[in-house]
């Protein structure tokens, strides 16, 4: 599992935050045992989005793309236990927030990395 902190200001405007985290994962991957899922189109950074939420309380679940078929970004906050999560990468940092500091030892992309880039990321940790 791949998770990564996107700068960004559309990921700063969806999370309401400083960031966002997603979480790679295979659609097959997952299985929605409660509840119902609504999704919103839109567009971010010139891309057709898809936000999958839920149908009762509105909070975003998982992110997809046309361009990547069968991949979602998962919203790691909405699991039971991140404990064991820790971002691989950290991308769009030239609009990330003047105050922060990541502190960490993950990759620091000015701007977006190759999907290939965070797979091979994603191989190594």
């Amino acid at each position: 599992m791949s998770v990564h902190a996107c700068h960004c200001t559309d990921c700063q405007t969806l999370s309401g935050s400083a960031f966002g985290l997603s979480m790679v994962l295979n659609l097959s991957d997952i299985e929605v045992t409660l509840g119902e899922l609504q999704v919103n189109d839109f567009t971010a950074s010139k891309n057709r989005m898809h936000r999958h939420h839920c149908a009762k309380c509105g909070v975003a679940i998982w992110f997809s793309s046309p361009s990547y078929e069968g991949i979602i970004a998962i919203k790691p906050g909405t699991l039971d236990d991140t404990s064991g999560l820790r971002p691989i990468a950290h991308m769009w940092y030239r609009s990330a927030q003047p105050w922060l500091d990541v502190g960490d030892d993950a990759p620091v992309f000015q701007e977006q990395p190759s999907f290939e880039e965070l797979l091979e990321l994603g191989r190594k940790s």
